[in-house]
């Protein structure tokens, strides 16, 4: 489980920092940026968006795990075969 919420996080910081640089590229140049976003005090949105599109992928995400899961191989069949199951041509 925590393995899980380390990724997750991990995920949700790389869209933040994507999405962020995206927007605004003048944030590698200059400070100016920091300074009008603390003059509005608007802190909040940019982890608004990145949580909205976040949400986003978690859905699309469940819905190709779930058409996976309902399409794909049977539920018994495991993902890596083991010796045994290859025939020995002699």
């Amino acid at each position: 489980m925590r393995r899980i919420v380390i990724r997750e996080a991990a995920v949700y910081l790389l869209l933040l920092v994507t999405l962020a640089l995206l927007m605004h590229p003048d944030l590698l140049g200059s400070t100016a940026r920091f300074s009008q976003m603390a003059e509005r005090g608007n802190y909040l949105h940019p982890l608004f968006y990145a949580g909205l599109i976040y949400l986003v992928l978690l859905l699309l995400r469940g819905i190709l795990r779930l058409l996976l899961r309902l399409f794909g191989r049977p539920a018994g069949a495991s993902r890596r075969h083991s010796a045994n199951s290859f025939e020995m041509i002699s």
